[in-house]
């Protein structure tokens, strides 16, 4: 038996709710109700709604702030939301409502029949595309095991090669060993796409377990150590007094070895690189607040809008500067926001980059 399609009504009307109720579930969905935005941003964060239909003007919070932290969550990335209301249907209200992600903006007072008609267009819509990523992803993950298969026995066999180096000439040594690095390369590409794929389709699974930051911090400047000590550059981290806190300790090592990474790539000989922490309150919230600063040479204006989209083309002054166009950036954000945080960033040309990580404070018992 099929399972049934779940719509997550949000209303702060208790009697539009009861109708929304009995109209859906006589049709054969299952209705879940929300009485403002706060209550509807929790219980979508519960579960896998196939549809959203908010109000927008509501308690708490209303629907455009609403919706602001529903698109965050990953596994509503994709999900439909819908904007039902009675008030306020100016062009420049429905732009925005569209502009926060929103599907469709219907206008009420609208009858029991059109409303049903139009989620069942919806949702046929959204199966559609569903499947349609289903079967993309489905094809990145074939082309990616594909490739690391053969990458991973390169790299094996180069391993192999290099145990008898007193054997192998030294211009021949030279080769094998930019044949290995060439590969590694390969492979994290193969890595970070595999990682984009889970992140656009909503299946990257965070792991909350008790962490701490410093261990975290001090891995990323291990693995970096070579490149630190070649250019000479001063790495200070002060995170010492963030308390545990739940999150995914491997995923957001990938996010703190990318900033990283790219501040070493920009930052010049001499340079200096400060990583700090700490728990901010606001508004009865907790959040960790971690920044990764340089004294590098800075972005440029205009790629600063697009510098955690996959797809940007980055200008010839940032290539210049030795940057890989690569997807660690907006991989940075779909892990933090994967976590319910977000990524910031400030620069300014020749006197450095912040990022600016916030995640929820989570306090591990």
């Amino acid at each position: 038996m099929a399972q049934k399609e779940i719509i997550l009504v949000a209303d702060d009307d208790p009697s539009m709710l009861r109708l929304y109720e009995l109209m859906l579930n006589q049709s054969g969905y299952t209705a879940l109700l929300a009485e403002n935005g706060l209550q509807c941003v929790q219980r979508a964060a519960n579960t896998s709604p196939d549809l959203i239909i908010l109000d927008v003007f509501m308690p708490q919070l209303d629907g455009y702030e609403a919706i602001a932290l529903l698109r965050k969550m990953p596994h509503l990335r994709h999900t439909p939301i819908v904007f039902l209301t009675g008030h306020d249907t100016s062009p420049e209200n429905i732009e925005k409502g569209y502009k926060l992600g929103g599907t469709e903006y219907w206008a009420k007072p609208i009858n029991d029949e059109e409303l049903l008609a139009r989620v069942r267009a919806i949702l046929r819509v959204s199966k559609a595309e569903k499947d349609l990523r289903t079967i993309r992803e489905s094809f990145n993950y074939m082309i990616i095991h594909d490739l690391r298969g053969p990458l991973s026995g390169i790299s094996g066999y180069v391993e192999l090669l290099k145990e008898d180096k007193e054997k192998i000439p030294p211009e021949d040594f030279e080769l094998i060993s930019g044949i290995g690095e060439a590969t590694v390369v390969l492979l994290e590409i193969v890595k970070d796409f595999l990682e984009v794929s889970r992140i656009e389709a909503g299946t990257l699974r965070i792991q909350h377990q008790p962490i701490l930051l410093r261990p975290i911090i001090e891995s990323c400047c291990n693995r970096f150590a070579p490149l630190i000590q070649q250019k000479e550059i001063t790495v200070t981290f002060t995170v010492d007094s963030t308390p545990m806190f739940l999150g995914d300790g491997e995923l957001l090592e990938e996010v703190f070895s990318n900033l990283l990474n790219n501040a070493l790539r920009f930052t010049e000989p001499h340079g200096t690189i400060s990583i700090t922490s700490q728990v901010e309150e606001k508004n009865g919230a907790a959040n960790v607040i971690i920044t990764v600063a340089d004294t590098g040479v800075g972005i440029p204006p205009e790629d600063i809008p697009m510098l955690f989209d996959k797809n940007r083309i980055m200008t010839s002054g940032a290539k210049r500067a030795g940057a890989r166009t690569g997807l660690g950036l907006p991989i940075c954000k779909g892990i933090v926001e994967a976590h319910g945080g977000t990524i910031d960033v400030h620069s300014e040309l020749q006197h450095g980059t912040t990022f600016i990580v916030t995640l929820p404070f989570n306090k591990a018992e």
